[in-house]
């Protein structure tokens, strides 16, 4: 949108938008864990040479809930859905 200004020749513009990423919320997988082909496990919790140290802990299940809380990382998956409405006026 230009707009005049009497006889003055400088011109505004106003810019309106509406911008939308990842419109369906799609869950893409950016990386994964070389071992295992997975962007939420590294073959650590299943592996057999290791079995024996996670038996070790003091609450086992809690080592493994921890640890694939640990392992499961933000940044192996796009952002997620961001709307973003702006105006912009120069004059």
């Amino acid at each position: 949108l230009k707009m005049g200004k009497g006889e003055d020749k400088r011109q505004s513009y106003l810019n309106i938008y509406f911008r939308i990423n990842n419109l369906l919320n799609a869950k893409n997988i950016l990386t994964v864990y070389p071992y295992t082909g997975n962007p939420n496990d590294d073959g650590f919790l299943t592996a057999p040479e290791w079995q024996n140290l996670i038996s070790e802990q003091l609450d086992s299940q809690a080592y493994r809930d921890l640890y694939a809380t640990a392992v499961n990382r933000p940044w192996h998956y796009s952002s997620p859905r961001t709307i973003r409405f702006g105006v912009i006026f120069n004059f």
